[in-house]
């Protein structure tokens, strides 16, 4: 049996307008997409600062992605996933670049929620989460221009007090 033309055209109908929010959601930051890097970490190793060289910057200009806070561009997917483990000792947990560029750095806390961070060393961008809690953080490493530039990304804990 060939469906009614009225539901065809509901059918059709709902797939365009599908169409326009699986394009946007391609076109934004995703932290559902697996980074190239995953490590695990926990508050104590962390006092040992883990750094890391990568290529900031990418294609997707975070202007665009309404839902994103802050501006440059970064990749779709994460440049590095930290399973970190907070060990229940409330430490404060923190994020940078150093780059010989102007970098922007975009998290996703474990709560799902982004954090942007721009200039704060500089032109280089630092986040501190207080107290951080366990779960998984996604980082990107992004550039205010749209050419890629060569950074390292560090992340250390430390007590607050």
């Amino acid at each position: 049996m060939f469906p009614s033309p009225l539901r065809l055209s509901a059918c059709l109908g709902l797939a365009v307008m599908a169409l326009p929010l699986g394009a946007a959601a391609q076109d934004c930051p995703n932290w559902r997409l697996f980074a190239p890097k995953t490590i695990e970490a926990s508050a104590d190793s962390l006092f040992q600062r883990y750094q890391t060289p990568l290529v900031a910057g990418g294609s997707v200009n975070l202007t665009s992605c309404l839902e994103m806070p802050g501006i440059g561009y970064v990749q779709e997917a994460p440049d590095l996933s930290v399973e970190y483990d907070g060990q229940g000792d409330r430490r404060l947990l923190d994020i940078r670049v150093q780059a010989d560029c102007d970098t922007t750095l975009l998290v996703n806390l474990p709560d799902e929620q982004y954090v942007y961070s721009d200039d704060e060393d500089g032109l280089n961008p630092i986040i501190r989460i207080a107290a951080a809690p366990s779960g998984l953080y996604d980082i990107w490493v992004g550039t205010i221009e749209p050419a890629n530039c060569a950074a390292i990304l560090m992340i250390e804990t430390f007590d607050e007090s």
